[in-house]
């Protein structure tokens, strides 16, 4: 039978390493999550973020709407008065990124392209890829805009030119052709053999995503941090085109922002910053509102009337216009990207012209902006981890009449910015990855309760242990005779 002292030396022996151990890891064990989060998550070919960032593997689709212009003989016939519009779609892809060509720098940085993959899905799609769509010919619209400058007699040479080969501004194609596939023109094809033109289209055909998918070099190549060296940096985009600035001036010309796939905990960050590509510049994201996404908490960031807004209201967003503001400077709500499409007139907004100035808006009729239409990214914050991207932007197109150029004034209004279509990239965290997101913040959050509850049960047995060692104290026999003999010398004392 296990002596009272070989108990209670257990039971404090057990109570205070449980208690040590307890304390220090409630101390420490949040640095130590964070120090374990560091290693999955910098990029590395050993890190758990490298197979997920390299090949995304979270279900991703594109979903296209066209605007169909639905008055087009009322137009020609300078009856109408608005340009009326239907919304056809959405034509669903889903869509595949793969990092390729990878290099790995010693200044904790990453080289590599963004290869990009969409396949057609049916199922999912309001419509067929042969709809016809009616809308504006693009290229007819843009050489008007690169020639509007020009002397008066080359605008009628270029007008009647245009006229032996387009009845109109008008064109009509699938929807196929519109985005991928591509349409002839038999402009580009006469423009091609003339290099010394001041207009610069770079394709045999026009297609909004023309000859991109599967494109390695679409995006460009890019120089990513991958947070080896200061953890704040990661998935930060460094370079695009072996360049840290785009074609626009100042502030708006800096490389900055994620790509949207790899973040650093942002936690209390009031703004995200993305890059895109695809408008050669960056968008920054407010914080909203919390949001739930599969059972985990996130910090939704949304677009607010800063990202288009052309320094009206904010000033830090004059960048975007020139130096010396002109027409070209729209109203807040678009965002003129022409410098990046090849001179094309192209602007960028929010769909269906949600929140823009209303100076364009009045001249389309068929719009319905809503809420659930703007930019969206939803962030777990102790991980960075993405709950849920919904990145949205129209495309339009910038018409003026053009003195001279008569093909190009057909429409009701002299300033018209024409929505062309736009587009929602989602991408939503699917059960797979939500368990893994789980787990982590269960790690994060359940961990110290155990070291708590450690501490609390070391208390405990350290306090049993005590009380045996008291108790055993109390009554050993040994100390009975000292108790007893000063009782009697006290008696005796008293008595005399």
């Amino acid at each position: 039978m296990v002596s009272s002292g070989k108990k209670s030396g257990c039971l404090m022996g057990c109570g205070s390493v449980m208690v040590v151990v307890g304390a220090v890891m409630v101390i420490f064990w949040p640095t130590l999550f964070f120090n374990q989060l560091k290693s999955m998550m910098i990029l590395s070919e050993e890190s758990t973020s490298f197979s997920i960032w390299r090949e995304v593997p979270i279900p991703m689709y594109l979903e296209c709407y066209m605007f169909n212009i639905t008055n087009v003989d009322e137009i020609i016939a300078r009856t109408a008065k608005t340009i009326q519009v239907e919304q056809l779609g959405p034509y669903v892809f889903r869509e595949s990124h793969t990092k390729v060509n990878l290099t790995w720098n010693d200044n904790s940085t990453i080289t590599f392209y963004n290869q990009r993959y969409w396949h057609f899905e049916p199922e999912m799609s309001n419509g067929s890829l042969t709809d016809s769509i009616t809308s504006l010919n693009p290229i007819v619209v843009t050489i008007a805009y690169f020639m509007r400058n020009s002397h008066p007699l080359i605008k009628v040479t270029v007008d009647v030119f245009l006229r032996t080969l387009h009845e109109h501004m008008f064109l009509s194609a699938p929807v196929a052709d519109w985005l991928f596939n591509g349409i002839d023109d038999p402009v580009l094809k006469i423009v091609e053999h003339f290099p010394e033109l001041p207009i610069n289209i770079p394709y045999d055909k026009f297609g909004w995503f023309y000859e991109r998918n599967g494109s390695r070099e679409y995006d460009g190549i890019m120089l990513m941090n991958t947070g080896a060296t200061d953890f704040s940096k990661l998935g930060n985009i460094e370079k695009w085109k072996y360049s840290n600035t785009t074609m626009y001036r100042d502030e708006c010309g800096e490389v900055r922002g994620s790509t949207g796939e790899l973040w650093a905990p942002e936690i209390g960050q009031p703004e995200v910053t993305i890059f895109a590509p695809d408008i050669c510049t960056y968008l920054n994201l407010a914080k909203n509102e919390t949001v739930t996404v599969l059972g985990i908490e996130g910090m939704m960031y949304v677009a607010n009337d800063s990202v288009f807004d052309n320094g009206y209201r904010y000033p830090r967003m004059a960048c975007y216009c020139d130096e010396v503001r002109d027409e070209n400077c729209l109203p807040p709500g678009a965002l003129n990207v022409s410098s990046c499409r090849f001179g094309a007139p192209a602007f960028v907004s929010r769909p269906h012209f949600l929140r823009m100035d209303s100076y364009y808006p009045s001249k389309i009729s068929g719009l319905n902006p809503t809420e659930d239409m703007n930019f969206r990214l939803a962030l777990e914050m102790f991980t960075g981890m993405p709950l849920t991207v919904s990145a949205q932007l129209q495309i339009n197109l910038l018409v003026r009449h053009v003195g001279g150029i008569t093909i190009n004034n057909q429409l009701p209004d002299a300033d018209t910015l024409m929505p062309m279509f736009w587009f929602r990239q989602e991408v939503r965290m699917n059960e797979e990855y939500a368990s893994l997101a789980r787990f982590a913040l269960n790690l994060r959050y359940y961990m110290p309760v155990g070291f708590y509850a450690l501490t609390g049960i070391g208390v405990i047995l350290l306090s049993v242990g005590i009380w045996i060692i008291l108790q055993k104290l109390l009554r050993s026999p040994e100390s009975t005779p000292i108790l007893s003999g000063a009782s009697q010398e006290d008696v005796s004392v008293t008595e005399r």
